[in-house]
């Protein structure tokens, strides 16, 4: 009866060891591919706030950083970095990838077919996915519909700059969808009596330039087409506005928080939290294409009542009552 009750030990011993997971094995914690727009060096700071705003909406499913779930990030430097690194993210067969900004999601497109891909398109996400309602494909996530808020914007800014005539508008020329915001703001701009004179900023080296055509212009306000370059470097932009003394719209809070004067647009942090719920329903099993596009439910007009007392502007009352928050 001995060796049977050896044998039997043994085997118990064997099995209860652990085995190495191999190559194309599942892993025990689901991992997402954060893939950055191309920043700056010294951009650390804005990125670590993009992650801990999608590790908040996780965390308010249930995941939690190396218990249940990781996010490997990626963050290029570069524009020829973005195909690497959304290969790299390709091969190591992350479960889903994050990615915002038209370059990112296109480098996210090109590398796979297969992996979900969750999205924050501020542009026209339309042309990413078979329909808004039903995607198809390997793509679904969120519409942030900065680009169609070009009349708005101008609108408030007429309401309070009742004598703007002469806008400046800083945009990535690099970017084919800011090239149409452009041509829509300038429809809009037209349409107000106002005249709009761009300045093109394709890189971090070129803020310099822009900002010397800005000021050689002599505009009565300063227009912000976002972007992830732009939004990169919001606290560059502001501070510019602010020692020209130039009253300034932007398209999220985040420029205001910086200094800016005004933006209205969905809320960023808010969108960036709702990746979660894309990733929940993808770990869970739902084919990202049955994933319906969504559009922000939250736009908010911001006001820096502290930027305005700088440039000696009175508030409008339209302006304080239709804002979500004036920053004191």
């Amino acid at each position: 009866m001995r060796a049977p009750m050896l044998i039997t030990a043994f085997l118990v011993y064997v099995f209860a060891m652990p085995v190495p997971i191999q190559a194309g094995q599942a892993r025990a914690v689901p991992e997402v591919g954060l893939l950055f727009p191309v920043a700056g060096a010294d951009k650390n700071e804005v990125m670590d706030s993009f992650k801990a705003w999608l590790m908040d909406g996780l965390q308010a499913l249930g995941y939690v950083e190396g218990k249940n779930i990781h996010v490997e990030v990626r963050a290029p430097r570069k524009p020829e970095d973005l195909a690497e690194m959304a290969a790299d993210l390709v091969n190591r067969k992350v479960d889903v990838i994050a990615t915002s900004g038209p370059t990112s999601i296109e480098a996210a497109k090109r590398a796979t077919a297969t992996i979900p891909i969750v999205i924050i398109a501020c542009d026209r996400a339309d042309r990413l996915v078979n329909s808004i309602a039903r995607p198809g494909g390997n793509i679904t996530g969120m519409a942030c519909i900065s680009s169609d808020l070009a009349l708005k914007r101008l609108q408030l800014m007429q309401q309070m700059l009742p004598g703007l005539s002469h806008l400046a508008v800083l945009f990535n020329g690099g970017v084919p969808a800011k090239v149409a915001e452009l041509q829509d703001v300038t429809a809009a701009a037209k349409t107000l009596e106002v005249e709009v004179h761009s300045a093109d900023v394709r890189d971090a080296s070129e803020f310099t330039t822009a900002f010397a055509a800005i000021k050689a212009g002599n505009p009565d306000g300063l227009l912000i087409l976002v972007d992830p370059l732009t939004f990169f470097y919001l606290k560059e932009i502001a501070n510019f506005a602010a020692e020209q003394r130039l009253p300034s719209m932007y398209g999220f809070r985040e420029f205001c928080d910086a200094g800016g004067l005004l933006s209205y647009g969905a809320n960023l942090k808010h969108q960036v939290r709702r990746y979660g719920y894309f990733i929940d329903k993808i770990l869970k099993g739902t084919k990202p294409g049955d994933i319906p596009i969504e559009d922000p439910t939250i736009f908010e007009l911001i006001v820096n009542a502290r930027t305005a007392k700088l440039l000696g502007l009175p508030i409008p009352n339209s302006i304080l009552i239709g804002a979500d928050q004036v920053i004191e």
